[in-house]
């Protein structure tokens, strides 16, 4: 039983020292890398929208009235 602490602990220790530290590293890195991403989409110009066609190209209005 304390054989398997003592491994454990030290498997902690070693995850601790060795491994947290260039996980930490890697998702900083992935963060900021999706950061720059988005800064360079807000930069870029976006696409006009098609203009919408004034009431005088669309032609004439009617109004229809209800028969009874």
């Amino acid at each position: 039983m304390a054989t398997v602490l003592l491994i454990l602990f030290a498997l902690v220790l070693i995850f601790r020292r060795k491994i947290f530290p260039w996980l930490l590293l890697f998702f900083v890195n992935r963060l900021m890398k999706k950061m720059q991403d988005n800064a360079h989409q807000a930069k870029k110009p976006t696409p006009e929208k098609p203009k919408k066609k004034s009431p005088s190209e669309m032609g004439e209005y009617i109004d229809y009235e209800e028969i009874d």
